[in-house]
């Protein structure tokens, strides 16, 4: 009755250890599923990022102008594409009626978000975060340090 037990439990343990399960990083962010897809911006407005309380989710706030030398959409979208990663992606003029907005100002900009709150972000008016907005590798290196990419 005992080998029986005792083999009916290691029969158990190996099932569940060598069952495909997602082992994260937990220092990063895991995004929710629905971001790791095709690599593409999904157009938003306030109504709907107001509403994304408990989410996990990458955010790009734009303007209508940019006097970046290379648009950081092409940059953005680029790392997009190589980690099939979609952001969430907002005007100005809508960014302004959210409440991201009382922490992060400016646009354009990249906001991770983690369970509803900030927990990171480029910032527009830094001379530090400039390098980002115009290299893929310095933009890569950054949000990697915050979000979890699956291999």
């Amino acid at each position: 009755m005992i080998k029986k037990l005792l083999l009916l439990l290691t029969f158990i343990i190996l099932i569940t250890g060598c069952s495909k399960t997602k082992h994260y990083d937990t220092n990063k962010v895991v995004l929710d599923d629905i971001y790791y897809n095709k690599g593409n911006f999904i157009d938003i407005n306030s109504d709907y990022l107001n509403n994304q309380n408990h989410k996990n989710y990458v955010l790009f706030a734009y303007n209508s102008f940019c006097t970046f030398q290379i648009p950081c959409e092409d940059i953005f979208q680029e790392y997009m594409t190589k980690y099939k990663v979609d952001f969430l992606s907002i005007n100005i003029d809508e960014y302004k009626k959210t409440k991201l907005h009382d922490t992060v100002e400016y646009a354009p900009t990249i906001i991770i978000v983690k369970d509803g709150k900030i927990i990171a972000y480029l910032d527009a008016e830094s001379d530090d975060d400039l390098n980002k907005y115009q290299d893929v590798k310095e933009f890569e290196k950054w949000i990697n340090n915050y979000i979890f990419i699956p291999n």
